[in-house]
């Protein structure tokens, strides 16, 4: 089975960005990203949160962060069992907001023992006898794998230089071996340590998240009591130079939270290289309402509802490089651009992105083949006009929950290679195929990496990508194929 460790994020809503070592004021962030990364990629059996949740849990605002982060929690699609840390405030506070587990946790075929212990000076800990007996009475009848959970670390005195420990350490440990624990979890200790062995028991501190590469600890535990640990960083390595070309703003209709200066802020601390503004060109010269209208049919873009002139100014006053300032720009119901020739002009960065298509939009009755025709006739025009890449090139199928039409790819592949035109892997409500990005590669078709952040905690996530390029068969150099 499979455990996914989440501790020591210290989420602090009053903090700013960083508090020391700490990115306490982006944990909201951390615990929204990692809970994706969960989902869709790493699929653990449980989620253990290890403590320190939040960096003042004894105050009022500690306890609205708790409430604030829980609803990040609540998105992991695995079971999750959460214990308090010293910093999250009174216990039964706590546990108003996180379920409350039980003293005893069973999870496919291995056993999970819940210790909340009192604190003692230097943030060192104490297990009770009652704790002790705990780890007794969890063996009885149970022949599987036992994991023992604490916030702080516990391990035979001088195993390790950790400056945490518990005071009754000896005790602790003797009860683990005389049980025959599998694996003594703990966090607390933010650079963690590695797993350490004695009478047969495993010891482990799992580093925080708020820290260095932001990173989930996994652990995986075979029938015998095997265990295989690594760690899944959040944050993406800074040497792969890598470059997020769709991101969006707070000029977004459908954005949630990306103002210009967190973007920046984000992209620094998620270890992109650069970062390229990718804002709807159609929701900067129309309404939302009409947004969809002016996809469909040729209206006017009234003055009165122009934003695009403000856009600019304020990701420029934002310090954004201008050439890092651009637009994804709509594909009409004609192939032709959703943007004025003169504006076209004063955008440098510019990808294509095809978000609706006349018979679906009216929802026509329409064969495969009459729709596999009115897409490439439109990519085929609307190609011509030039754009750095393709914006999820088949999203506007799944999005009207139909199969992508037979015999599209090929020419699509042909199309991009006569127009320089990258494309896109996007995973935002999106799946990307395969074998049409098998096809890109083979016929010497760049990709972009593309983020399509509306959330700021899918900025430069591009774990699903790089998976994904493995997935097609690309085990070589990322800067081979990707444009930047």
């Amino acid at each position: 089975m499979r455990i996914a460790v989440l501790t020591d994020s210290h989420y602090s809503s009053t903090e700013a960005i960083t508090c020391g070592t700490r990115q306490t004021g982006i944990a909201d962030i951390l615990m929204r990203r990692a809970a994706f990364r969960l989902n869709r990629l790493l699929r653990p059996d449980v989620t253990i949160l290890l403590g320190d949740m939040v960096d003042t849990g004894h105050l009022a605002s500690g306890q609205d962060d708790l409430r604030t982060l829980w609803q990040h929690v609540k998105l992991i699609s695995s079971p999750v069992i959460a214990i308090p840390g010293n910093h999250d405030g009174a216990v039964d506070d706590f546990y108003q907001v996180a379920p409350r587990p039980e003293p005893i946790v069973d999870v496919a075929g291995v056993r999970f023992v819940v210790n909340i212990d009192p604190e003692r000076p230097g943030c060192n800990a104490f297990r009770e006898e009652h704790g002790l007996a705990r780890l007794a009475e969890a063996r009885q009848g149970w022949s599987g794998p036992i994991v023992s959970l604490q916030h702080v670390p516990v391990f035979p005195p001088g195993l390790h230089s950790c400056p945490y420990n518990y005071v009754n350490a000896e005790a602790v440990t003797t009860a683990e071996a005389a049980v025959g624990v599998t694996l003594s979890l703990s966090g607390h200790y933010h650079p963690g340590f590695g797993t350490l062995s004695a009478g047969g028991v495993t010891y482990l501190a799992a580093p925080a998240l708020c820290e260095g590469e932001f990173p989930i600890t996994l652990i995986d535990l075979d029938e015998k009591g095997g265990l295989t640990i690594s760690y899944e960083n959040l944050k993406m390595p800074e040497t792969a130079g890598l470059v997020d070309t769709h991101v969006h703003t707070r000029y977004a209709y459908c954005n949630e939270n990306m103002e210009p200066n967190r973007i920046a802020a984000f992209a620094h601390a998620f270890g992109l290289a650069e970062f390229r503004l990718s804002e709807h060109s159609g929701h900067l010269l129309h309404t939302c309402p009409d947004y969809y209208r002016a996809q469909d049919a040729t209206i006017p873009a009234p003055p009165a509802n122009r934003r695009l002139d403000a856009y600019l100014a304020e990701m420029a006053a934002a310090g954004i490089p201008a050439a890092w300032t651009g637009l994804e720009i709509d594909c009409r119901h004609d192939g032709t651009p959703l943007l004025a020739p003169a504006d076209w002009e004063r955008i440098p960065f510019r990808i294509g992105a095809l978000h609706q298509m006349p018979s679906i939009h009216r929802r026509l009755d329409v064969s495969p083949e009459a729709l596999r025709d009115e897409f490439l006739g439109l990519m085929e025009r609307f190609l011509q006009y030039g754009f750095f890449s393709l914006a999820h090139p088949f999203r506007v199928f799944r999005r009207a929950k139909l199969p992508i039409p037979p015999g599209c790819f090929s020419p699509l592949v042909r199309m991009l290679k006569e127009t320089d035109t990258a494309a896109e892997i996007n995973f935002h409500t999106n799946e990307p195929p395969v074998e049409f990005f098998r096809e890109c590669l083979d016929a010497g078709v760049k990709v972009t990496l593309g983020s399509d952040a509306h959330n700021l905690y899918e900025v430069g996530d591009f774990a699903l990508h790089l998976d994904f390029l493995k997935r097609c068969g690309f085990n070589g150099d990322w800067r081979d194929i990707i444009r930047a």
